[in-house]
């Protein structure tokens, strides 16, 4: 069945507009350097990318490729930095004049990049035309334009249809799977994911009613992160290491997740989108559906959702060449190819998505709510990882609980 992004919009832009807020920095001086730096065209300009490597990289290098067909004195340089890890580097690299011209980051850095003074602004309203409004909402802080959409996204559950016919609904038939699939000698496991990834594990929050910075995700004052609703999902996410996952924290990294799904060990993986072309290139037989409802509860849990965003360097000494790329980069054709390449949504409404798999993503998607782009969100970024490997690995709830709203408190 086919389903326009239109449609995407139904389920993915009404949780983006619940309120992605924040506070920023001045950026004034800096929004207008591409119109103060211009190249003639004749001049050859080179281009630093930051992007993830895998399809993203590759996607990536075939865009700068298309772009130089009609702009043949611009060249192009791709350095493999995750979308996760840029922000933090061109906070680095920038300044020291070394930083990207244009990188990929998730939508939720916006606000700390903005106050930083790291990336520029553009008043090119056409970028944005036929994007969904949750694109819209997200691409714009305080009332100002700086992202360019590549795509929307959330995570769900894949599950090995071989071994599973259908998804688990609830994780009571994920604990009751276990029972019969596990074997610890083999390393099979009934369910894998990053237990001590703070983005994924947000469902341990959410799904209790524990929303991070309360129910708009905008005030720092409501972090939740030790409410009573907090400690009981983190106490039930500490007890399923002894019923599906006995591994240390250490050890259950992203690579052990994805090996551990490919070689069929694990029936199931909680991850997103970015990995449906590499899982589609194996042997695997998988689904995509809606994350487990838990105990007590009617819904799936809340999943993070975001945008994938390019941004433009303030740092950039070709700030006028960059906007344009980043500006193709977002065409309705080179998003197609891009989705064609990643298997990522992209967030269009004048493109056609029809794959189960990304039906699978939409699935859950409606249950998602957008990750808070305050500047405060870094605060449970850097606390909340070791927290979840410390409960995970045997430690106190609360007390790992409560150090960690002192911290977002009082750093």
């Amino acid at each position: 069945m086919k389903k326009a992004v239109t449609g995407v919009c139904a389920c993915l832009s009404l949780v983006f507009l619940l309120g992605l807020a924040g506070c920023g920095g001045d950026s004034e001086k800096k929004e207008t350097k591409a119109a103060d730096t211009k190249t003639s065209g004749s001049e050859q300009v080179t281009l630093k990318i930051w992007e993830s490597e895998g399809p993203e990289k590759d996607f990536m290098l075939f865009a700068a490729e298309e772009y130089k067909k009609t702009h043949p004195n611009v060249s192009f340089v791709y350095e493999p930095v995750q979308s996760t890890d840029s922000r933090t580097k061109i906070e680095m690299d920038g300044p020291a004049g070394v930083g990207a011209d244009i990188f990929v980051a998730p939508h939720d850095h916006i606000g700390a990049l903005v106050a930083g003074g790291h990336i520029l602004a553009f008043n090119d309203s056409s970028v944005l035309n036929n994007f969904i409004p949750a694109a819209l909402t997200s691409a714009a802080y305080e009332g100002q334009n700086y992202g360019y959409p590549l795509a929307i996204e959330t995570y769900a559950l894949f599950y090995n249809k071989d071994v599973l016919p259908e998804a688990p609904k609830t994780w009571e038939e994920v604990e009751a799977f276990a029972k019969t699939w596990n074997d610890k000698a083999q390393n099979k496991y009934a369910l894998v994911w990053e237990v001590s990834n703070a983005y994924f594990n947000y469902i341990f929050m959410s799904g209790f009613g524990a929303p991070l910075f309360g129910p708009n995700g905008d005030d720092p004052k409501q972090h939740n992160v030790n409410s009573a609703n907090a400690i009981a999902g983190l106490t039930y996410f500490q007890g399923l290491r002894s019923k599906m996952l006995d591994i240390p924290a250490l050890d259950v990294s992203g690579d052990f997740c994805n090996s551990s799904f490919t070689e069929g060990k694990a029936a199931m993986i909680i991850t997103g989108p970015w990995k449906i072309s590499d899982f589609s290139k194996t042997n695997i037989n998988f689904g995509i559906a809606p994350l487990p409802v838990f105990p007590g509860m009617t819904n799936p849990p809340a999943s993070f959702s975001g945008l994938r965003l390019a941004f433009v360097s303030a740092y950039s000494n070709h700030p006028q060449e960059a906007q344009d790329f980043a500006k193709f980069l977002t065409s309705k054709p080179i998003l197609e190819k891009r989705y064609e390449m990643t298997k990522q949504i992209p967030p269009r409404s004048d493109i056609t998505i029809s794959d189960p798999h990304s039906q699978g993503i939409l699935a859950q998607a409606q249950y998602a709510t957008p990750m808070p782009t305050i500047p405060e969100m870094g605060k449970y970024w850097s606390s909340m990882g070791a927290a979840f490997a410390n409960i995970w690995d045997g430690g106190n709830v609360k007390e790992k609980l409560d150090a960690v709203a002192d911290a977002m408190e009082n750093l």
